[in-house]
Order: structure tokens, then sequence, then C-alpha cells
């Protein structure tokens, strides 16, 4: 009877496996890998938090799991009955598939994916009026790839009781990961599809982290759904202004090999677990797995990774894992999302950098749609967002935190203490924001700090302003500078009022004198503040002094479109031999004057359809803009009399720009400008058309077009770009290791000026002031014949630099041209 009851206790034993599968580089749980016992067909699958469990009648020697792009790992296992937890570690491969069997016939992945278009009108979440949920978002940045020779800096070493801790946490087979930032975000999403419309409202933050400012900007980047509300239904993902070919998008076939792996339950449905990789892997595409519903023929479920063979800068591998549920509607929506970066070290003594993010979605609200103002606010943090205890986020999150968590936020206030730490973050920031934050004021930028030319001699500029700290309404701004050649100050001062986020209407004043040049103003430049920068050096010809006071007034009443009107009085006051008839219909004697006040009214609308942007403080800054062009269109009116004023006159410019992809074919982007005058005035306030005579290539200049050679009464350009990413140097041997884009350009500038405005410049002979440095003809254009230029470059060079070359096709006579030009430029990009 003894033996009888042992054995049957030993048929009925159990064995329960369960453990946690994660990336030994990252530390990130991997969903979806397979896990089981080796040689026994027995076994599970992570979910979404990288967590398996499954039991088993047959005792075991060894489990193994099993993940694309990954190396397939064993561990030994106690072969007595109960509950074993094993941790697996493993580590990326970049080998994609082991076996491949292949048969004679069509790929029976390719009738799942006919299937899976077929039914897109279905199962697409764009099919849907509106919907809106409740989210979750954590973010994570972490410090790894630590070499020994990194770890032995001083940085490290004063944390060095940390890094053991951490090294458990990463356990027996990971490396080592260091937290240094952690942000968590409860919002509310909301999507509107006709007119397409987002909202994101932050409801509360909790951050921890070296360097975190108030949280805002941060909050609304990771918030979860204005950056990473991936769809893989469209043909293209787009991230850090790259797209990605879809593995279900309509290019499928033409980019993919696809291999169906099994049929598996996932959530308690059936669906082909179907493998795929890139043709070609230098391309923009991924590789991974993913799970369809047999069904709906609806994505369920995707692992998709960009590996270091992919043409992007700076990154060892990206990867999205998503999951996703069926709505009421039949429509699936984004329940889970994993998404996360891997930046290499950029030399062997330094470290890289990990971003990983975890958006989890719930309580779907679907073909609810509200008043359309309501989604004008794109994005906004609650005034008490950072207003909450840890009792608030133990209820508020959708899963509880893991135990990498818990580690993770208690340890990362030993990594912020450090004061070399907060040292290197305060570089970091000042190298990309250009200001150095001082509390509630910044200073800078930098980059305009120091400038020598023939004016000035040494000049030395120094600016400020105030942050969302100093307060959420008033900004003040302004700026001293002095040469050591003219001794003459320089200065300006503006004082804003923000009355309204939401409709981001504010009001100011301002006032400035300052050394200027015809042509190459801060008005006509945009915010090119390197270029601006760097014409501030060498002989600074066509220079004159400005004195501007300025009232405004701005605001985006309708989504989209913003109204801006101001009134300025300005002051010109060269240093160049300039002068213009008073009476130009006199001929030679008409009295001239050699200076100008100007009064005028600027009204400018501003169109912007879809845009996407976000809240930095008392900063609006755009992330994106879709479909249709960005439209500018401004009108100028002129007073003489008014303050001074010289001119009656009416100016009036339009411009379009958009930036589009054609497919697998890379990104364009245009500039379209016209600008008509009807009146007659001085060179200076026609439009002189923007030259370079700079090494570094400004996309909004002429590059074969030299300073002040152009200016017109009315015009019309066309500035045209196209960076074909990788598609010519990926399919080259050896070359496409070096991740070269090749890019083209082509300019065309139409322009003109009556006989009216030219007689108004025609030079009286009389003495010049010896003050006058040197004299400009301000020439006109044909107005039969454009000037026309082309380039050609590669892009990424070094994965920086960008080298262009620029030929001049018209106007091969005109003055002392330049034909041919060579450009560079630094590019941060990925």
């Amino acid at each position: 009877m003894f033996i009888f009851l042992l054995l049957a206790s030993h048929v009925k034993a159990q064995f329960v496996y369960k453990g946690l599968v994660t990336d030994a580089d990252s530390g990130d749980p991997i969903p979806f890998a397979s896990v089981g016992i080796k040689g026994v067909n027995s076994g599970g699958t992570t979910n979404f938090q990288g967590v398996y469990s499954f039991q088993s009648n047959v005792a075991a020697d060894s489990l193994f799991v099993s993940m694309v792009g990954y190396t397939r790992r064993v561990k030994s296992v106690s072969q007595s009955p109960g509950i074993h937890e094993v941790d697996f570690q493993v580590n990326p491969s970049s080998s994609n598939l082991t076996e491949v069997k292949v048969y004679s016939g069509e790929n029976p992945a390719f009738r799942i994916l006919r299937a899976v278009q077929a039914q897109k009108f279905r199962n697409d979440r764009v099919q849907l009026s509106a919907y809106e949920y409740d989210s979750y978002a954590k973010m994570e940045l972490d410090v790894d790839n630590i070499s020994e020779k990194f770890k032995g800096k001083k940085v490290m070493q004063a944390i060095a009781s940390s890094i053991k801790k951490f090294e458990q946490q990463a356990g027996e087979d990971g490396k080592l990961v260091i937290p240094t930032y952690i942000t968590e975000t409860v919002s509310k999403f909301y999507y509107l599809e006709s007119p397409r419309r987002r909202r994101e409202h932050i409801k509360k933050t909790n951050i921890k982290g070296v360097g975190m400012g108030d949280g805002g900007l941060i909050s609304q980047l990771v918030g979860g759904n204005l950056v990473t509300n991936y769809n893989f239904y469209q043909n293209f993902i787009s991230f850090f202004g790259k797209d990605f070919a879809s593995p279900i998008g309509e290019q499928w076939r033409q980019t993919y090999q696809y291999f169906l792996l099994d049929t598996v339950q996932v959530e308690g449905r059936v669906c082909y677990q179907i493998e795929f990789e890139p043709k070609n892997p230098a391309d923009l595409t991924y590789i991974g797995q993913m799970w369809i519903d047999t069904t709906h023929f609806a994505l369920t479920q995707i692992d998709a990774t960009v590996g270091k063979a992919a043409n992007l800068n700076f990154i060892e591998k990206v990867k999205i894992s998503q999951e996703l549920e069926q709505t009421s509607d039949g429509v699936w929506l984004p329940a889970r999302t994993r998404f996360l970066i891997d930046l290499e070290e950029i030399s062997k003594g330094s470290a890289g950098m990990l971003l990983k993010m975890y958006i989890s979605n719930k309580d779907f609200v679907i073909n609810k749609p509200h008043p359309l103002n309501f989604y004008d606010r794109t994005s906004e943090v609650a005034e008490d967002a950072r207003d909450a205890d840890p009792a608030y986020w133990k209820n508020a999150r959708h899963e509880s935190l893991s135990r990498q968590d818990l580690v993770a936020f208690s340890m990362i206030d030993s990594v912020k203490s450090v004061p070399a730490v907060r040292t290197y973050v305060e570089i970091a920031d000042v190298v990309l924001g250009g200001y150095r934050k001082f509390n509630d004021m910044d200073v800078g930028p930098y980059i305009s700090g120091l400038a020598i030319n023939q004016v000035e001699g040494a000049r030395v500029r120094l600016g400020f302003r105030t942050n969302a700290l100093f307060d959420s309404s008033w900004i003040f701004r302004g700026h001293a500078s002095f040469g050591t050649k003219d001794l003459i100050p320089k200065y300006s001062g503006e004082v804003n009022y923000l009355f309204s986020k939401s409709k981001w209407t504010v009001a100011g004043i301002k006032h400035s004198y300052e050394l200027e040049r015809v042509g190459l103003t801060p008005d006509l430049i945009g915010d090119n503040k390197l270029f601006y920068a760097f014409t501030r050096w060498g002989s600074f010809s066509g220079a004159f002094f400005r004195r501007d006071s300025e009232a405004f007034f701005s605001t985006e009443f309708i989504r989209g479109f913003r109204l801006t009107g101001s009134m300025n009085m300005r002051s010109f006051d060269p240093l160049f031999r300039f002068q213009y008839r008073l009476q130009p219909e006199l001929g030679m004697e008409s009295p001239v004057q050699d200076y100008y006040n100007d009064t005028f009214f600027t009204l400018e609308a501003r169109f912007a359809k879809n845009e996407t942007f976000i809240l930095n403080g008392n900063e609006k800054v755009t992330l994106a803009t879709r479909r249709i062009p960005v439209l500018t269109f401004r009108y100028q009116q002129g007073f003489r009399g008014l303050l001074g004023g010289d001119f009656n006159y009416q100016r009036f410019t339009i411009k379009a720009y958009q930036t589009f992809r054609f497919g697998k074919y890379g990104r364009s982007d245009y500039t379209l400008l016209a600008g008509y005058t009807p009146s007659n005035l001085p060179a200076p306030l026609l439009f002189p058309h923007l030259g370079n005579e700079t090494f570094m290539f400004v996309r909004s200049a002429f590059s074969t077009m030299n300073y002040f050679e152009f200016v017109s009464d009315r015009f019309a350009s066309l500035q045209y770009n196209h960076n074909f990413e990788g598609l010519f140097f990926n399919r080259i041997p050896l070359i496409k290791k070096l991740k070269w884009r090749f890019i083209a350009s082509a300019n065309v500038l139409y322009g003109s000026q009556r006989t009216s405005n030219r007689e108004l410049m025609k030079e009286v002979n009389r003495p010049m002031d010896s003050r006058y440095l040197d004299r400009y003809d301000f020439d006109s254009l044909d107005p039969k014949k454009a000037f026309v230029e082309v380039g050609y470059g590669i892009d990424n060079i070094f994965k920086l630099f960008r080298l262009q070359a620029f030929h001049r096709l018209s106007y091969l006579d005109h003055g002392n041209p330049e034909l041919f030009r060579l450009m560079g430029s630094i590019n941060f990009h990925f």
C-alpha cells in the first residue's frame, strides 16, 4: 500500500515554472518570448511584463527561452516537484533565423497578410470618429555599456556603493544599467478623426532625476500618446524624423520576408505567429514577429526591432512592443506599448544611454467626439500635477511597480546627489539649449557671446531671459553688447505678458539699438541663430545701426490659425555709401538723404493645420505639422509723418512650407515664397534676397548668391531639398557601412524692380562722408530670366557632417560671382 501511494503521488506531482525574462543589455522585460522545457512540448509565453508561468507533469532538467532577435538561452533546473523560479537574461543576437524550410508554392504567410490588408478598414483605429482613454506612462533614462575604464572615472567612483546594488539588480548574466531619470505620468488622451485632432491632459506627474527642472516639458513628451502613439496599420511609422516601413503596410511584400511559425493562443484568441525581417537590413525597417488574429485578421501583438545595421546614427537598437485590445466596435486600440532606444557610446571610454518607455491604456470610450474647440490645446499639464503623495501613485498605476522599478526609484537619489553628475547634466543643457539656467533666469545664447568684425573689433554679448519659475505670465528678455573698436554700446529689452496658454495669447513691447547688416537682419534670417552668429564675423559689409521700438499682440484664436499684429518704429543709419533721391522726378537736381526712419504696422496670419506642439514653461515648441503646408501671409503698411516715418507704402508676402515623404525614396521639403510692394522705396525696404558668403549651408539662403547682390520689389522663389536617406548608398557594399545619405537641392528665383525704384537709388555725384566703408548697387533681376542654382552632396559623414556642392546656372557674369561653392554644416540627427 505504501509503495502504491508513493507511485501515485509521483505520477500526480506538479512542476510549476515561473520567472522573468529580461534583455541582458537594457534590463527591460521581454514580452512574447517563448519559454519551455527542453526536449518536451510544454511551456508558455511571457506576458507584456516579461513574466512567464506554466505547469507540467513532466520533470525537467533544463528550461529554454527563445525570441526573435535574441540568442537562445538554456538553464538547468531541479527535477524535484514544486515551484521553480528561473529568471533569464538573454543577449541580443545579430543573426535572425536559425533554420528555414522553403517549400514550393506561395509563402503561406502571404495569404494572411493579404487578408490583413483586406480587413484593414474594419480593424484600423482611424475608422473611429473619435476615441479617448486613461493612460499611464513611465519613462526611464539609464546609463549603460559602462566599461571598466569608465568605472574608474571620478564621477563613477563617487557612486561606487550604488553600482554594486545595480549590478545585483541586473542579474547574474545582465549588464550594469544605472537609472538617472524616471518619470511617471497619469493622463487622459483624446482623439478626433475629422478634422484630425489630438489632446492630452496631464493630470499627475512624478519625477525623479538629475536636471529635471519643473518637469512640464518631459511630462508632455513622455505622456505616451503624443509621441509614441504608434499605428502599424500606417504604411510608415515615424520617429526621429525618419519613416520606417511597417511590416503590414501596403509595401509589405517589396520590403520584407515573412515566415509563418505557428498558430498559438494569445489572451484566449487563436493567432498566427509570423516572423518578419527586411530584405535589406540597411533600410529603415524592422525585424521581429507579430501575432494576427485568425478570426478578424487583426494585429493583436507585435514585437519590432530596428537593428544597428539600419541607416541611423548614435543608435544601437530601437524596439517597439505593442499589445492591442479590441473595442466594442471591433476596432483595435493599443492597450500596452514598450518603447526602447539604446544609444551607443560616443567613444570607447564613455558610456551609452538607454531610454525606456512603458505606456498602458484602459477604459476606452469610442465614437463620442467633443466639440471641436475642446481639442484646441494639444497638450496641457494640470497646475497641481506635481502635487501627489505616494498613496495616490499606488492606486493610479495600472500595474504595480516591478522589483526593478522599486530598486531604480530608491537608488536614483544617490546618483543625482553626486556633484559631478549634476555638472555633466548642466553642461549638456548648455550645449543643447544654448542657455545656462540660474534658477528663474537663463543666460545666453552662448553662440552669440563673442564675434570679431571690422566695425566693432572684438564684440562681447551677454543676454538673458526669464523662465516659468520666475513667473507663469510675465516674461523678460534682453541683452547688452560692446565692441572694443567702435566703443558703442548696443542693447535690447523686451517685456511680454502671456494672457492665455490655451489660445497662446501674448502681448509685449521691446526696444533695441544694434548694429545689423542689410539683408541679414534677424527678421529676414528667422530662427537660424547659428547662421546669424556666423554673419557677425569678418568684414561686416553692409553694416548699419538700427534703433527699433515695437509693440505687438498675438493670439491663436482658432486651432492652427495664429494672428499677429505689431507697430514698429525703426531707424536706418548706414555705415556704407548709401543715398536715395527724395524726388527722383527732378533727376540730378533731386535732394538726397543718406538715412531714413520707418514707421509701419504689420499684420501676419499663420495657418498650420494639424500642428502638434507642447509647452516648455513659457515657450511653445512645435513638434510636427501634418499633411498640408504651413501658410504665412504678411501685410505691412508704412506711415509717412507718423512718429517720424519717412514713407507711405504697402508690402505683401506669402510663404508656404511643407515637408513630406516619398515612401522608400526619402523625404522632401520645400519653401515657396513670394512678395510684392507697389510703392517706391529705397532698396533696403524692398526685398533683399538672402545670399550666403559663408562656408555654412543655410536652407533658406541662396548658396551661390552674394550678400546684397539682388533686390526686388516683386519676386517669387522656390527652394526644394530632398534627402534620399540610404536609398543609393545602402546598396553599395562596404560603402553602406558608412551610413551616408545622398541629398539634392534646387533653388529658383524670379524677381524684378520697377524703373522708378531703380531711379530712386541712382547715386548723385556729391562728396561722401569718409565714415562710409563701401557701396552697393542693389541690382535687380531680369524679369524674364530666373536665378537658378542646383546642389548635391552627402549627408551623415561621420554621423555629423553634411558636405554639399552648389552650381550657379544663371547670371554667370553678374558682378564677381562664385559659380561653384562647396558648403558644409553640422547636423545632429538620427
